[in-house]
């Protein structure tokens, strides 16, 4: 089964510092447990906090950073092949 993500936008802030910052919800499906899963993010710049909420079953792990494409979760034995990733960046 292939990962699909479905992106929603919560809105942009400004902090203190002058600066502005997005964050998002990714909804993720189709992740293989027990294995290292790449999950493509579509952000347009690379994530700064990722809050990886697994589903009912738990389990998940950020296995690396996220980069400029990509989120690394691994889901442990049994864990959810589904649930939401909470997402902080910055304007490109």
């Amino acid at each position: 089964m292939a990962i699909v993500v479905t992106r929603t936008d919560h809105g942009t802030r400004k902090l203190l510092n002058g600066k502005f910052i997005n964050s998002a919800a990714l909804a993720v499906t189709g992740l293989t447990a027990a294995a290292a899963n790449t999950i493509p993010h579509g952000l347009p710049t690379i994530p700064v906090i990722v809050n990886p909420v697994p589903g009912a079953s738990g389990l998940w792990g950020q296995t690396q950073a996220a980069d400029a494409t990509n989120i690394y979760i691994t889901v442990g034995t049994g864990g959810a092949t589904a649930g939401t990733i909470n997402v902080e960046y910055g304007r490109p």
